[in-house]
């Protein structure tokens, strides 16, 4: 499995963590991938946890934490099968594209025949492992099938970005 390259699915989500006041948030990046929004929140104070499926994506990251002097926990974890902590906030840039399986690196682009499964996966079990004040925000493609996941979840749409082939939006739960 490879290390997610950053996008502009993750400069969306850089872009807005940017403009926020995380100092002394706890803050949960899920899918950290190549790190970059966990070393953002623990650049601006937030107490970060960073999580991922893939081992090499953790390695990864953490040697970015380590280079920039960063204090940042890793877990390698499966969605929140290695999370115990709530947290103020969690961001997760999932697996949004839809796809059939057996197509090569489907764990880091893949979210499902639909391209919503692993995100409806992660908005199922997210209210677990949130403060009573926390938000959870998740990257979205007009590719997938994202206005079922906004009704059934009841998200608001942040931010948006048009790419050629797609729109991306930043969704937030509460």
């Amino acid at each position: 499995m490879t290390v997610y390259k950053p996008g502009e699915d993750t400069y969306l989500l850089l872009n807005y963590l940017e403009k926020q006041d995380l100092e002394d948030k706890k803050f949960l990046d899920m899918g950290t991938g190549n790190g970059k929004i966990a070393l953002k929140a623990a650049e601006k104070g937030a107490k970060v946890t960073a999580a991922d499926i893939n081992s090499e994506a953790i390695n990864y990251a953490r040697q970015k934490a380590k280079q920039k002097g960063l204090k940042i926990e890793f877990v390698e974890s499966d969605l929140f099968e290695n999370i115990e902590d709530k947290y103020d906030i969690i961001a997760f840039n999932p697996p949004y594209l839809p796809g059939k399986k057996g197509l090569g690196d489907e764990k880091i682009w893949r979210g499902g025949e639909k391209g919503i499964e692993t995100t409806e996966q992660f908005l199922n079990a997210v209210n677990d492992y949130l403060r009573p004040s926390g938000s959870a925000f998740v990257i979205a493609s007009s590719r997938a099938e994202i206005d079922d996941l906004k009704e059934e979840f009841d998200l608001t749409v942040v931010d948006e970005k048009n790419i050629w082939f797609e729109q991306l939006q930043l969704l937030k739960l509460r």
